[in-house]
């Protein structure tokens, strides 16, 4: 690898903050050949990504197309019909010809409609066989992306944490800054698919606003002052610190609109300005972002939260994007209950503004989730066949002092499993000889192993999600991770393990449903349904109950759940739901938490249950 043949990007960003010119050092030149990669494999994946989508579109526009002549044919067919029909009167002798011309038509109508619907089905496969092809497709655009950019990613962050200069924090942070960029395309695409499949969430816990805007603030400021524009962040006096919400989800929408907005101006300034209104035990908070940048044209302005949308196609070859951040940062504050507004004018300015209602919480219901950051005496199986990887894994698993043992595919994580007394299995889902998915149904099925195992991977899709639970797994985490987020899931999960045990064994039954509702498929599914929304309601309820340590709204919100439960064959959770309730009648709220919080982490994996039956029923009253 020479210097001339470093990706254009890298090029620059070396010329600036490494001050390299022609050669490279040879300290510098593995570090830099495995950025210039990613850079590589990001823009041959893009181009990937553009052809896919443009045949796709081909390939719908071909198939209306063809309904559209079929639908035409069949109305020509009923005219016919209805002409040869006419042509017989009651008081005129039918003759054979008239009886010969009704048959050949009504001959000719069954066939060419069996052989519409036989390439209804054909289309029908190919539709199917088509999105199973784009969903391979995005989980290795995810996987061959986000692996490099964990460990660019994970070292970089590894590097800033040792003793290092100010100018090379720099070069860290740019390191970090380009990692990130690519992770939001990465992402955008991701929840793009989501959105369009309605697996899209979003999640209720408590967190502190300040906390999600300051990084935002700090890792944008390089940028705008290469651009010599000024960045500002106002929040409101007397806002306050902890309330319940999504916290990534918002970070998502305010890094989209701030990131745009810097994209957008070349003078003058960003802001964001935070405003909120108490109502009740609920605030609006209203989140503004304004830039004096180029603005857009009022015609236009319709049309900028479509998927693919730009202003026109000079945005793209001056700017770049791929049109999709405002589309997606839309759908998520809809999501969450809010609304984007945007105003506007050219070479003026933009202002983008969404609110959104979120209840108080307090210090107390965050430091409850905080755990310590200590594994001494645990051993831990990493199950990676990346060594990048493996080695960032290591390194941040020695901070917290675990035994670690390694495995660099499925089948050694099963013989590790079975030979040693491991207490936690960290495994990589993408790996030869055996995949994560095969080595977990393997240590669950074949072991009767209870280990917990974590799902640590590149591939970020709903889909994949649901195959690791199904393989018994019991949490999943994706790259690059956040190493705290890690650690929080690896105590709890090593601390639970019995109940996590009881968890993982709960299975549905919907015999109850099915003689309740005499066999009736169409009631068990919508019986189904509302049990599925009850689930997410009733326990952001308790959430919300145990933030306001009110024991009485508990003790109220397990009453109904536990029934509904019970009635769905879920009897372990149902029992569970039943012992709070008795519980909360004479207990404080310490003496409950655990309890709690035990079945508040079950959430995930009983809603997988739930919606799995639920797809089957619709599946077989289809095909019924």
């Amino acid at each position: 690898m020479t210097f001339d043949s470093l990706h254009p990007l890298l090029k620059r960003q070396v010329k600036k903050y490494l001050g390299l010119q022609e050669e490279i050092p040879e300290h510098l030149f593995n570090f830099l050949k495995s950025i210039n990669q990613s850079y590589q494999l990001y823009d041959s994946n893009r181009e990937l990504v553009d052809r896919a989508m443009k045949l796709s579109g081909e390939e719908l526009f071909e198939k209306n197309a063809k309904l559209f002549e079929e639908a035409a044919r069949q109305r020509s067919l009923i005219n016919n019909i209805k002409d040869a029909i006419r042509t017989i009167s009651p008081e005129q002798e039918i003759n054979d010809d008239d009886i010969l011309r009704i048959g050949e038509i009504l001959t000719n109508t069954v066939k060419e409609r069996k052989e519409f619907e036989k390439q209804l089905e054909e289309a029908r496969q190919n539709a199917e066989q088509s999105l199973e092809t784009r969903k391979l497709f995005l989980a290795n655009i995810s996987h061959e992306i986000r692996t490099p950019i964990n460990a660019i990613s994970g070292m970089s962050g590894i590097l800033a944490d040792t003793e290092i200069s100010e100018t090379q924090k720099q070069y860290v942070n740019a390191i970090q800054s380009s990692s990130k960029s690519l992770m939001v395309i990465v992402n955008d695409i991701l929840d793009m698919s989501k959105l369009e499949s309605g697996k899209f969430s979003a999640e209720f816990i408590p967190f502190d606003i300040q906390s999600i805007v300051d990084p935002l603030y700090t890792s944008y400021l390089l940028r705008t002052d290469e651009k010599g524009i000024a960045l500002s962040i106002e929040y409101p006096e007397n806002m306050p610190k902890w309330v319940f919400g999504d916290p990534t989800r918002l970070g998502q929408i305010l890094n989209n609109l701030i990131s745009n907005a810097i994209k957008f101006t070349d003078k003058g300034k960003v802001s964001l300005k935070i405003t909120f209104e108490k109502k009740g035990k609920l605030n609006e908070f209203c989140f503004n972002v304004t830039d004096t940048g180029i603005g857009i044209d009022q015609e236009k302005l319709k049309t900028i939260f479509e998927f693919f949308s730009q202003e026109d196609n000079t945005i793209t070859r001056r700017f770049g994007g791929a049109g999709l951040g405002l589309a997606i940062s839309k759908s998520i504050a809809e999501l969450l209950g809010g609304e984007i507004k945007v105003e506007s004018q050219k070479n003026v300015g933009s202002t983008f503004k969404f609110c959104l209602s979120m209840p108080e919480a307090n210090e107390q219901s965050k430091n409850e989730t905080r755990v310590h950051s200590d594994l001494s005496g645990q051993n831990v199986l990493i199950v990676e066949d990346n060594e990048l990887n493996r080695f960032l894994a290591v390194t941040i698993l020695k901070k917290w002092n675990a035994i670690i043992h390694i495995a660099e595919n499925g089948e050694e994580a099963v013989a590790a499993v079975k030979d040693k007394n491991i207490d936690i299995v960290l495994m990589d889902i993408q790996m030869p000889v055996m995949d994560g998915v095969a080595a977990s149904l393997a240590i669950r099925n074949e072991l009767k192993s209870n280990v917990p195992i974590i799902a640590l991977t590149a591939n970020a899709l709903e889909s994949e999600k649901e195959k690791c639970w199904q393989a018994g797994m019991n949490e999943y985490i994706t790259k690059p991770y956040n190493p705290e987020f890690l650690l929080e899931k690896i105590i709890f999960l090593i601390e639970n393990n019995s109940k996590s045990e009881d968890q993982n064994s709960e299975n549905i039954s919907l015999e109850n449903l099915s003689e309740l509702m005499n066999g009736s498929k169409e009631q068990m599914i919508k019986m189904t349904t509302v049990f599925l929304d009850q689930i997410e309601k009733h326990f952001n309820e308790i959430k919300f109950a145990l933030n306001e340590n009110d024991l009485e709204q508990i003790t109220a919100i397990t009453h109904k759940l536990k029934s509904s439960f019970k009635l769905f064959g879920l009897h372990k959770t149902g029992v569970l739901l039943e012992r709070i309730e008795q519980r909360a009648k004479s207990l404080g709220r310490k003496e409950l938490n655990s309890e709690l919080q035990i079945i508040l982490n079950m959430q995930p994996r009983l809603t997988y249950l739930v919606q799995k039956e639920l797809n089957q029923l619709i599946l077989s009253n289809t095909n019924s």
